[in-house]
């Protein structure tokens, strides 16, 4: 007999939320002039399928970027889960950037409704991509066009 976990209210509102910010920045990308962003571009590396985002092909400036748009609340994490979340995002838009390396070069963004309150927490977060090369943008700085 098969056991089914019921999701609760918690869980649902932040799938929910997730679904919402990704539909409102998909939106903005969207709207960029001059532009024709692939949306759930397929990706394939290693074996491994993935679907970017957001994709930009600048084969002018020679150079694709790749966005990667997450919903996470780094406030709500348990202060030991930050690194190793921040770990997993960064391999994940490296699959996506190993993926695309040949012959464009490629730019990596993740964007985060929000940056964490706790400056400590957003200073490590900031370091891990950093360190991986890839922009992190809190889009509560950078609100988005009218």
């Amino acid at each position: 007999m098969m056991v089914r976990k019921r999701m609760t209210r918690v869980a649902l509102e932040r799938i929910f939320r997730g679904i919402e910010f990704e539909s409102r920045e998909k939106a903005e990308w969207s709207n960029l002039e001059g532009e024709s962003p692939q949306f759930e571009a397929q990706t394939r590396w290693m074996g491994k399928r993935g679907r970017v985002d957001v994709k930009l092909n600048h084969p002018d400036l020679g150079h694709k970027v790749i966005v990667e748009i997450k919903a996470t609340d780094w406030d709500s994490m348990a202060p030991h889960r930050v690194r190793p979340n921040a770990l997993r995002h960064a391999r994940q838009v490296w699959r996506y950037i190993e993926a695309h390396l040949s012959p464009d070069d490629v730019v990596a963004a993740l964007v985060y409704p929000a940056k964490p309150r706790d400056a400590a927490r957003l200073s490590e977060i900031e370091s891990v991509f950093d360190d991986k090369w890839i922009q992190v943008v809190w889009r509560d700085e950078v609100p988005p066009s009218p």
